[in-house]
């Protein structure tokens, strides 16, 4: 009788269930940590205006710098270093998600009666274009947790006088430091940014 043979027979058996056990473990569906988050302005900043008699408006372009143009939440630990939140995401592209922000701000302001975005209707000719140059659209390190940086410059031309400029500015408000982490908390920062800068460029229209 082969002792060896006997011996390696349970030994075998052992690995050949320990083997099984693991891949069935590697093939188990794992849960997707990446959550999708929206930009919004907090509840109550946008209200409702009576602005049916207001100006019309258009939003004719949204620039965004070439790291920003991703899914991904964008993180900025400090210095030149960038970083994409590893399961942060935005449910819209975001200067898709900007524009819808800037558009329900602008609307809820005195003295504004409608905002199209662009490309317009070829019957619709706002009175004035609004146009923004996204600087800052991210999470930052800060001393307190992470802050919600949105910076942008703008520009406001009238339509009846062959696009001539009536207004620019330079936007950035200085966040509140948040917790760190707390995705859904800083992205309705930078949406509450972004429904500020609406009411910078409502304040800018000619009177």
């Amino acid at each position: 009788m082969n002792h060896s043979r006997l011996f390696l027979r349970p030994f075998g058996l052992a690995l050949v269930l320990s083997l099984a056990a693991g891949c069935s473990s590697f093939l188990e569906p794992k849960a997707d940590p990446t959550r999708f988050y929206l930009l919004s302005a907090p509840a109550g900043v946008v209200t409702v205006a009576d602005s049916t008699q207001g100006v019309s408006l258009g939003l004719c372009r949204i620039e965004l710098p070439a790291y920003l143009r991703t899914p991904a939440v964008v993180l900025r630990p400090g210095g030149t270093e960038v970083r994409h939140a590893p399961a942060a995401r935005w449910a819209e592209p975001l200067d898709q998600g900007i524009a819808r922000v800037l558009s329900e701000a602008l609307r809820a302001q005195p003295g504004v009666g409608s905002v199209v975005a662009y490309p317009a209707p070829r019957a619709v000719t706002p009175a004035y274009e609004i146009s923004v140059a996204v600087q800052a659209c991210e999470v930052v390190g800060a001393p307190g947790g992470q802050q919600a940086r949105f910076a942008a410059t703008w520009e406001i031309r009238s339509t009846a006088d062959g696009g001539r400029l009536v207004a620019r500015g330079a936007f950035e408000i200085k966040p509140p430091d948040r917790t760190a982490g707390d995705m859904a908390d800083l992205t309705t920062g930078l949406g509450g940014a972004v429904a500020d800068l609406g009411r910078v460029l409502a304040e800018a229209l000619p009177k």
